[in-house]
């Protein structure tokens, strides 16, 4: 694809007449969307990805008639529901309904009590989220199954992405499942590995002569022009919905207890933004009493939300070096959200050397049997750091 066919003023003119565009839809009991930024609210905008106002750097909130969720979704009503999977929390996703999702069965994976990794921690209780049971293997297709289907009630036959990560991965899958094409934006730094996995999915992959931010670049642009549907993470508001639905989960699988801290490994942050909504939304309907601590871990070598955090301003772009490359996002697009997580709820963020995350996964394997990711890794070494330097209590 020739590089000059993106250069930043077309971009530029792409992203606000994307923007801009503020046709309203009906979806279930979704009553609004609000900016994280400059905190204005909207009607459901039907176009728009971020706000008109702020741009790519106005994230948007979805917001809910919460009122009328709690007559129709309540913990008991959980308790007699016949589904397995997150698609048991409809009402608090903004779908119409379920004739579109993909036929895959996402969530409702395993928590498991880690009992020999909390003794050698010496903590009380370890609690793990298996993430590893959905379609692709990842936390992912959470967010993508919502995705897919809301393209499919939108009327889209073709959803997109960029660049290659486990996140396009899924959208590709789930295209595929649900009779969706997809395009992926790839840079020629991705993994081949990666590349390959995409074209075996059927995905069409486009290599850009630029960076993975280029990549991403020209997959929003290519949805704007010709009507392909979003599914870039942190640019599209409805995926962090699917992937909150962890939060439920937990809290069911707890019986409604509610742990002292949740620790997460942080990339892009929509993934630790996800879990801290879903904990709120629970708290603003009765089901928990309080919201946990969210504790956010990122590399050494990858640490642009970390170092907004610790430094108390917004988040640049940087370079990435780290193992865990699933977590080597240069410029996070969620990170105000994900500074906010941890701030709102009186958590912290820590970033771990590659040297810590290796150790991590060999902890996971020993004690637990699990062969884990070096980004899933991560918050593992996140924990054994806070520990250690006593920044968090063993009991």
């Amino acid at each position: 694809m020739d590089q000059h066919s993106h250069k930043p003023s077309r971009v530029a003119w792409l992203l606000k007449r994307h923007a801009s565009g503020e046709e309203r839809t009906t979806v279930g009991l979704v009553s609004g969307m609000a900016c994280v930024r400059c905190k204005r609210t909207f009607g459901v905008l039907k176009s728009a990805q971020w706000c008109p106002d702020c741009g790519m750097d106005g994230a948007l909130d979805v917001q809910y008639d919460y009122e009328s969720v709690g007559k129709v979704l309540t913990p008991a009503r959980l308790e007699h529901s016949t589904l397995r999977n997150q698609w048991r929390y409809l009402p608090l996703l903004p779908l119409r309904g379920l004739k579109r999702v993909p036929p895959l069965e996402i969530g409702w994976t395993p928590l498991y009590k880690a009992r020999a990794l909390a003794q050698t921690l010496g903590i009380n209780q370890l609690l793990l989220k298996d993430e590893t049971r959905n379609p692709t293997g990842s936390i992912e297709d959470r967010a993508t199954a919502l995705a897919t289907s809301r393209a499919l009630e939108d009327g889209h036959s073709t959803v997109t992405c960029g660049p290659a990560s486990n996140a396009a991965l899924s959208a590709a899958a789930l295209s595929a499942s649900a009779g969706l094409s997809v395009a992926v934006f790839v840079s020629r730094d991705n993994q081949d590995e990666l590349v390959a996995q995409l074209l075996l999915t059927g995905a069409n992959v486009f290599v850009v002569e630029g960076s993975e931010s280029e990549a991403e670049q020209l997959s929003v642009r290519c949805a704007t022009e010709y009507g392909w549907y979003n599914c870039n993470k942190a640019l599209n508001p409805f995926l962090v919905e699917g992937m909150k639905t962890v939060a439920f989960e937990m809290g069911e699988q707890m019986q409604w207890a509610v742990p002292d801290c949740i620790i997460v490994p942080v990339g892009h942050g929509s993934t630790i933004a996800a879990l801290w909504k879903g904990y709120c939304e629970m708290k603003k309907l009765g089901w928990i009493a309080q919201a946990p601590k969210m504790i956010g871990v990122q590399p050494e070598g990858a640490s642009a939300i970390y170092a907004a955090w610790k430094e108390g301003r917004e988040a640049t772009a940087s370079t990435t070096e780290t193992v865990a490359q699933s977590l080597a996002v240069a410029m996070p697009r969620d990170w105000r959200k994900a500074v906010g997580a941890v701030r709102e709820s009186g958590g912290a963020m820590v970033s771990v050397s590659d040297r810590q995350i290796l150790k991590a996964m060999h902890l996971l394997a020993e004690r637990m049997g699990l062969i884990a990711d070096p980004g899933s890794a991560t918050a593992l070494a996140g924990l054994a750091s806070l520990l250690s330097s006593r920044q968090l209590s063993r009991t």
